[in-house]
């Protein structure tokens, strides 16, 4: 991503969201925090466990797994959305950017 930081996401999981089951394409410009890979990661922990409540379970025995908790950081910069409403990819979505 350092060389070619143009990245895509696809959220077509309804599974942790409340916004429906909706498609959801995000490309745009990717930067890393890799500074400290046991650590930097943890700003962002209030935001995991709204996601995954579960993830305290981990955070417990986190000396057993030493090798899950080390992490990059990958922030996405959106330049194109595109958006399948109620997931039906065979519709015409909503573009939004670029």
């Amino acid at each position: 991503m350092k060389e070619n930081p143009k990245v895509s996401m696809l959220f077509s999981n309804p599974e942790g969201t409340k916004s429906g089951k909706h498609v959801i394409l995000v490309q745009g410009n990717a930067t890393t925090e890799d500074a400290d890979l046991d650590h930097g990661w943890e700003k962002y922990l209030s935001y995991w466990r709204k996601k995954e409540p579960y993830i305290d379970a981990y955070l417990a025995e986190r000396e057993k797994f030493g090798w899950f908790w080390k992490r990059v950081v990958v922030q996405v910069e959106p330049k194109k959305i595109t958006a399948w409403k109620n997931g039906d990819t065979s519709q015409k979505p909503e573009v939004y950017g670029a």
